[in-house]
């Protein structure tokens, strides 16, 4: 063989290893994910695997070449199993580890042992190609890496038809609507603080729609969600348990079909439900759409041309962090979500739509600002990403906090904007709306940034604000605790619907009279290898780490929150009577946390979800 036929030979096999590996990886995902979603990705895999393969089996085909040897059979071998290896370890870490990985020589042997495995695989293969004297007689023959290449267009062309989207669940069983049960509007705020709003004490920005929103109905003062990331602490809001008990904690969890949803309680009672999502977290990807007639992802745009299925796959996600950390040098909202004003024209069209006359209605609102990035406003193409520089240095703090309000302001000018429309369409009187968010944002208070990672209030004080239907209990503030658990049960009450017993939280009065007294307050957090628990009393917060924990935090820490409320002063130590006392409640939490817990159900997770994720911060 002529030394063009070598280099042509190992293109060749370099196109065909990518192509093989990207597509099983494509299909593999939608298996897994039982056809849920997208089709699978499997022109964009085909494609871009199949470049990056080409590019691999051309440098290996000069070197064939150079060494004389058969360019196709170890271009194969070494593209394909070195991306097949790559892939793996990425997923085995992320969906096996839940990026836990365990340390020490067990765990490096164990990789070494892998590393081999993958080398003595390559040689096989490599050694079992270049003995297939047909193959052979096929790759020498002048032309066959463009017949190469353009077989793999063809396919690709046509593969993303090749499996049918899969048929839209069943409408649940309905009842007629009590009579005079409200609209509701569950309008939840990604990542937004609840001491960095006005109305709960801030200076430092003001937010006068959010503001307005407080004195025309209650603002709960002492709220706090259940954990500090998107997808259990949203989870949670929408089913009135704890992410113990619903199941979705984990990066690769779903909803789980087994959980009754507020939008499948809403529907059952005679509700129009209808959902606008933000965040792929909460996605139909993730099982979100449970239960709501009308559900629309508000998906941002991918780089590289690829599709919401496509973004999942590894090879997507490693391009697009390159992109972002060495050649972006302008940063735009709609690669990494869906901007305010987006939500906001969404749910108003809908409320123009001939649907909305279906009252009563539920809509969930999910707007993603103020989530990073920081945008600069009015948008410029400046911002700040978790995904460009995951650990920025701690002089920057001033800088995202005025952003970050900057955001916030943002967000309220939309809100604004979409009150004002509920009015002039007169739903404003005839809606209960709700004002909340999933967790809030670290800026340094604990070493540290972003959010997820840790259960400090920065990260678990959460706004919640009800406007009832009817007038009562204005501009009033509650002390007593409120969480995420108690707006299921609220908005069940307030649609004169029954609240299931087995739901822990408590309906929010809405009438003016008292909450019912809860003595403390829990949440629990299990991501990237940080396990962690809390429960808070009115003095006192224990926290509970698993030892050696990413982050860094301290098996235990018991704070007086009275006289310390930014937690900085650990007193496990010095207190061993009070922290025996918080133990003990901690213990009491957990039990009810689980008490209707069932298995968790994971969801393979196709390369545009984990695009969207990565985008977010939330896959490394």
């Amino acid at each position: 063989m002529d030394r063009g036929r070598m280099v042509g030979a190992g293109l060749a096999g370099g196109l065909v290893a990518g192509a093989a590996v990207g597509g099983a990886e494509a299909l593999a995902v939608w298996f897994h994910a039982h056809g849920a979603g997208e089709t699978p990705a499997l022109a964009w895999a085909l494609l871009a695997y199949g470049l990056v393969g080409g590019a691999g089996g051309l440098g290996l085909g000069i070197l064939a070449a150079v060494l004389g040897t058969d360019g196709f059979a170890l271009a194969f071998a070494l593209v394909g199993v070195g991306l097949a290896g790559v892939v793996g370890r990425f997923r085995v870490i992320r969906d096996v580890f839940l990026e836990q990985v365990p340390s020490g020589l067990v765990p490096l042997a164990v990789q070494g042992v892998a590393a081999l495995a993958l080398v003595a695989i390559a040689a096989a293969l490599w050694r079992a190609l270049s003995g297939a004297a047909t193959r052979r007689r096929l790759v020498t023959r002048p032309g066959a890496a463009a017949v190469a290449a353009g077989l793999l267009a063809v396919i690709a062309a046509g593969a993303g038809r090749l499996v049918p989207a899969p048929a839209p669940p069943a409408a649940p069983a309905r009842t007629p609507a009590p009579a005079g049960a409200p609209n509701v509007l569950l309008i939840m705020v990604d990542t937004l603080r609840a001491d960095h709003l006005s109305c709960y004490g801030y200076t430092g920005g003001r937010a006068p729609h959010i503001d307005a929103l407080a004195a025309a109905g209650l603002r709960f003062a002492n709220a706090f969600s259940q954990a500090s990331w998107t997808r259990p602490s949203v989870a949670t809001i929408l089913t009135g348990l704890y992410p113990a008990s619903h199941g979705a904690v984990h990066k690769a969890d779903i909803l789980p079909d087994r959980v009754d949803t507020l939008a499948e309680m809403l529907a059952r009672g005679g509700y129009h439900t209808v959902g606008f999502a933000d965040n792929v977290n909460v996605s139909a990807a993730f099982n979100f759409q449970q239960g709501f007639d009308e559900f629309r992802y508000l998906a941002p745009s991918f780089f590289f041309g690829a599709s919401e299925a496509a973004a999942q796959l590894t090879l997507y996600n490693g391009l697009r962090l390159v992109r972002e950390r060495f050649f972006a040098h302008a940063v735009d909202v709609h690669h990494y979500y869906q901007p305010a004003e987006v939500v906001t024209a969404a749910v108003k069209a809908w409320l123009a739509s001939p649907a909305a006359r279906q009252e009563p209605f539920f809509v969930f609102a999910h707007y993603m600002d103020p989530h990073d990035p920081y945008f600069v406003h009015p948008f410029n193409g400046e911002g700040y990403a978790r995904v460009a520089n995951p650990n920025p240095p701690a002089s920057v703090a001033g800088l995202y906090r005025k952003l970050y309000d900057g955001e916030i302001a943002y967000f309220d000018e939309q809100l604004g904007v979409l009150l004002d429309d509920l009015r002039a369409r007169g739903l404003y009187d005839r809606t209960l709306i709700v004002l909340t968010a999933d967790h809030g944002e670290e800026f340094q208070e604990h070493g540290g940034w972003w959010h997820g990672t840790t259960l400090y209030d920065e990260q678990i004080h959460v706004p919640i604000i009800v406007k009832p239907p009817v007038a009562g209990g204005a501009g009033r503030v509650v002390d007593e605790f409120a969480t995420s658990l108690d707006i299921a049960p609220t908005v069940l009450t307030a649609a004169r619907l029954t609240v299931p017993a087995a739901l822990p939280g408590h309906p929010l009065p809405l009438d003016g009279g008292a909450p019912p007294a809860r003595a403390s307050v829990f949440a629990e957090e299990d991501l990237e290898g940080n396990v962690l628990q809390a429960v808070r009393t009115r003095e006192w917060k224990f926290i509970s780490a698993n030892p050696g924990n990413p982050r860094g935090l301290p098996p235990e820490a018991l704070f007086d929150v009275g006289r310390d409320p930014g937690e900085h002063a650990n007193l496990e130590a010095s207190q061993p009577a009070q922290k025996e006392t918080m133990r003990a409640e901690l213990g009491r939490s957990v039990l009810e946390a689980r008490a209707h817990a069932g298995a968790s159900e994971q969801r393979g997770v196709d390369a545009a979800t984990t695009e969207r994720l990565r985008a977010l911060g939330y896959v490394n």
